[in-house]
């Protein structure tokens, strides 16, 4: 077994154990005098500093002011480095009070009891100053009675990035379905040499375009996945035909959305999907690419996905009142808005699209497409890959069993009939009906 494989699973065993210790104590243990709150709280974000440093120390500030006698201590940590410094530090009883993650491993982390649940300290009105969908994405299942586990921050919404120029070359336009885009990338390689896209199956485009297909992650039983029939098939298909017939790159089987955004800069694709976060990097890495760009909704799906970062408190933090309160601070209307000023991100709660960020022209007129394009997918769209139990090995199956499909090793179908069945050993009906 790899070592970083045997440390995340020792991570997880003593974090279990001290979940459950904590719960064993709490039921059991002596009645105790109650030990003054502490008046100071860690807040950990994921990769801020030290671009946004005045931004978060701002935020700092006025929370201290609204709360005399409290001290906010701001740690930031690298994206790479949050879920194992985020696990030691639950497991070493000495988490932050409020840390900064996102869905599918807080999901992981709300299954062993370790996270707060958000409305057990907020009123129905707090809670109702997010959006449905922003909050959903913070829930594990959608059954009523469903536990939320973190208070959702920041939202991001793919779209197409396309190079007009290699577009117009061969005659097409940024395609809305799959065999449109298998008409568009057949010409756009006659005409350009250029392949039409790139799809990146590190991510959950791929995944998402399944769910849009049929409309659900989960099979009605909640047991296997809500696509294996035939819209789920057509999807799989139309990714083998792009990959067979020499329409997409080779290397897509193993590179992700980083080589596809290198490939769109040197012009040897002519559309990927991505965030408009990434418009900066295009317009710093090449101006000429960045004034033939053009926006457009994402390929091949129908319905939009939100990705939405969040704040957690740990069910271990001292004061739990305290650590939602500066939670709620940091993604209020007003703060979550200024970081939209600064930022090429969309706020989670309602109130901030009353301001005129989202109507009044810049002097950038293709952000401006892209923001107002991404913030009609934010209303329109929804979670498509939701946070659920095991996530990390769900998607795995279902990208070795696509590349099965793309390399010519079983057809769609068959591609389907495996996911299905791993999916549902991964999930546990399959034990449950057999016990």
């Amino acid at each position: 077994m790899p070592a970083r494989h045997h440390r995340r699973r020792c991570l997880l065993r003593n974090l279990t154990m001290a979940v459950g210790a904590a719960w064993a104590l709490g039921a059991t243990g002596p009645t105790l005098t109650a030990e003054p709150a502490p008046r100071r709280l860690t807040l950990w974000t994921m990769q801020l500093a030290p671009f946004h440093n005045a931004y978060v120390q701002g935020l700092i500030r006025s929370f201290e002011r609204a709360h005399p006698g409290v001290t906010v201590h701001w740690v930031d940590v690298p994206w790479a480095e949050m879920e194992r410094k985020t696990l030691t530090a639950i497991a070493a009883g000495a988490p932050p009070d409020v840390v900064n993650l996102n869905p599918q491993f807080s999901a992981k982390l709300a299954e062993l009891g370790a996270l707060a649940e958000p409305e057990a300290h907020l009123s129905p009105q707090q809670v109702a100053a997010y959006l449905p969908a922003a909050w959903a994405a913070n829930r594990l299942g959608s059954a009523p009675g469903a536990r939320s586990f973190a208070l959702p921050w920041y939202v991001t919404t793919n779209l197409t990035l396309a190079h007009r120029g290699l577009l117009a070359r061969a005659g097409v336009e940024v395609p809305r379905t799959l065999p449109e885009l298998l008409q568009a990338a057949r010409r756009i390689r006659e005409a350009t040499g250029a392949y039409a896209y790139f799809p990146a199956l590190d991510g959950s485009a791929p995944l998402e375009a399944m769910v849009a297909a049929q409309g659900r992650f989960l099979s009605a039983d909640g047991c296997g996945p809500g696509f294996a029939d035939g819209a789920g098939a057509q999807v799989i298909d139309s990714y083998r035909q792009l990959f067979q017939q020499g329409l997409v790159p080779r290397n897509v089987l193993t590179e992700g959305h980083r080589t596809a955004v290198t490939a769109f800069l040197s012009g040897q694709v002519a559309m990927i999907s991505t965030g408009m976060q990434f418009l900066q990097q295009v317009k710093t890495a090449s101006p000429e690419v960045y004034a033939q760009v053009e926006v457009a909704p994402p390929v091949a799906s129908s319905r939009a996905n939100l990705s939405v970062m969040n704040l957690a408190v740990p069910a271990s933090a001292p004061d739990k009142a305290l650590a939602f309160a500066l939670a709620l601070h940091v993604t209020s209307s007003e703060n979550q808005l200024e970081l939209a000023r600064r930022v090429p991100v969309l706020p989670s709660t309602v109130a901030s699209y009353s301001d005129a960020l989202f109507t009044t022209p810049s002097a950038d007129p293709l952000l401006d497409r892209a923001r107002a394009l991404s913030v009609r997918q934010v209303f329109s769209g929804a979670v498509l890959v939701p946070p659920v139990p095991r996530y990390g090995k769900l998607q795995i199956s279902f990208v070795r069993n696509l590349q099965g499909a793309m390399l010519g090793r079983q057809t769609a179908d068959e591609a389907l009939s495996r996911i299905d069945r791993e999916w549902r050993a991964v999930i546990g009906c399959a034990r449950r009906a057999a016990a």
